[in-house]
């Protein structure tokens, strides 16, 4: 279950390379250009909120490649 207090760390690895506009439309995740792709990184609060966001990615119309969660331990290495 993941906590609503302080959510996990997930990442979406989108194909193709999005427009900073785009972070507008994926309020509190950080956008990264990465060899021709995107990765949208950020808290999830909640199963409603994971499936909101990949949600968006399909009626955006973009390739979503992997959902990822962070694990705790790459997150304290950053």
């Amino acid at each position: 279950m993941i906590s609503k207090r302080s959510g996990q760390i997930y990442e979406l690895i989108i194909r193709g390379e999005l427009g900073d506009h785009h972070a507008l439309l994926f309020e509190g995740m950080h956008l990264e250009r990465a060899g021709g792709d995107t990765v949208l990184t950020g808290a999830v609060y909640d199963q409603s909120h994971l499936y909101g966001l990949i949600q968006r990615t399909q009626d955006l119309g973009l390739e979503l490649m992997s959902v990822n969660q962070v694990p705790n331990e790459r997150r304290a290495s950053e």
